[in-house]
């Protein structure tokens, strides 16, 4: 039997569960994948610095580059102190800051005060430190860094590095071979956070173009369910409009056999109270709009409908002013009955004698919190508005449906004034 060992497989199981133990409960608790992305940034640049620390540690010993030693033991220390602290905390924003600043002071603790090394790697280090910073902690941390960094390295070309640059001949040949790895390792680092900063863009693009696809397919799922309850709704409304015709026929057909006038009169006023309600759902099937109605219009195509029901001989000018220009479905039924009352009184007992019949119809708002609906003619009434009748106690019930108070008065008009404080205008 042969047994075939993959070294790389070894690694990669090894570093997942090294990731898992450390940042497995702080990765769990993230839902962006930016985030995601800082916090295994981090991880990765804490767990290569620990790896780096420990290799300059040995490096350091081997050559002889005791001036190395502390650093080295410093970034193994501080990488594994924070590895813990995440663990422990779940929360990677603070530990960041904390490990960034203090990678800041070793950078620059060992840039100014360590003279027993030569610090060309220095600049990939403190650029390598900023990039993290900016993405990780975030742009402001990042801009505070890099003015810090700009200030402090300024310090050391101008007081420190002319002091270095005298004593370099002096170093053993050991602490040049030393910048060898130490620029490797920045270099590679520092690839690498740019190499990882790509990937994550690179995911999220990924993931917002996913996002794109599954709501232009659930946006399209949406509409055809739109078209289809639209469809649905102009049949249930054309099919009410039907029986509701189909209503008005068997009335009329039942009228005919009546021979009292004020009966037949009578039916004739329920016809039109209920075409009036049938000429509602025949304006929604006919509309884009199901949830409200163009009043004018509505008013309007009522009005010649009722005129060709009873059949008068005269022109009415009529006049709308409607500060309202759509009302939702809850207000029109009644508000459409008060007015089909009011202007079939008005056809039927207003203008006999009158040379030139006019209806003024006025919706406005009121009080902020009221509508006033003025209905006024100028006819002359040959009923006593005084008595009680069905349309009257109709008008009634259906103002207090809405809510509302209705004044009368026979002025230079007669005039009807509604205020009603509920209308449906959504």
């Amino acid at each position: 039997m042969i047994y075939v060992f993959n070294d790389r497989s070894i690694f990669i199981n090894m570093y997942r569960k090294l990731k898992t133990y450390f940042i497995g409960g702080c990765m769990s608790l993230l839902d962006s994948v930016h985030d995601k992305s800082r916090l295994t940034l981090l991880y990765n640049l804490t767990f290569a610095v620990l790896i780096i620390g420990v290799v300059s540690t040995i490096v350091s010993i081997f050559l002889g580059t005791y001036s190395m030693l502390i650093p080295s033991f410093a970034n193994v220390f501080f990488s594994l102190t924070i590895l813990y602290v995440i663990r422990l905390t779940k929360d990677f924003s603070i530990v960041a800051k904390i490990y960034f600043m203090l990678l800041f002071v070793l950078i620059f603790g060992n840039l100014i005060f360590n003279d027993g090394t030569m610090h060309v790697g220095a600049p990939f280090w403190i650029m390598l430190l900023n990039i993290a910073v900016m993405y990780i902690v975030g742009v402001k941390w990042g801009i505070a860094f890099i003015v810090v960094s700009l200030g402090v390295f300024l310090y050391y070309l101008h007081y420190i590095f002319p002091y270095h640059n005298r004593i370099l001949k002096t170093l053993s040949d050991e602490v040049y071979y030393s910048v060898y790895y130490e620029s490797f390792f920045a270099l590679f680092l520092l690839g690498y956070i740019i190499y990882t900063i790509l990937q994550s863009s690179k995911a999220s693009d990924d993931l917002l173009k996913k996002k794109n696809v599954e709501l232009v397919n659930q946006n399209n799922e949406i509409l055809l369910r739109e078209e289809e309850k639209t469809i649905m709704l102009k049949e249930i409304h054309h099919r009410v409009k039907n029986n509701l015709q189909v209503i008005t026929s068997l009335l009329r057909l039942q009228m005919h056999e009546l021979d009292s006038d004020s009966e037949v009169e009578k039916f004739n006023d329920s016809i039109n109270r209920i075409l009036t309600m049938a000429l509602i759902h025949d304006r929604i099937y006919q509309a884009e709009e199901f949830s409200r109605i163009n009043l004018e219009e509505y008013f309007m195509g009522l009005s010649n409908d009722l005129m060709n029901s009873y059949q008068i001989n005269f022109n009415v000018d009529l006049s709308f002013k409607f500060e309202i220009e759509k009302i939702g479905l809850k207000s029109i039924v009644p508000l459409a009955l008060i007015y089909n009352e009011l202007f079939s009184n008005s056809l039927k007992h207003a203008f006999t004698n009158t040379e030139v019949p006019s209806i003024n119809v006025i919706i406005s708002g009121f009080d902020d919190e009221y509508f006033k609906f003025t209905y006024e003619d100028n006819g002359n009434w040959k009923s006593s508005e005084g008595k009680s009748t069905f349309g009257r106690e109709l008008i009634h019930s259906l103002t207090q449906q809405l809510d509302g108070e209705v004044d009368f008065s026979t002025t230079a008009m007669t005039k009807y004034s509604f205020k009603f404080k509920h209308l449906d205008l959504d």
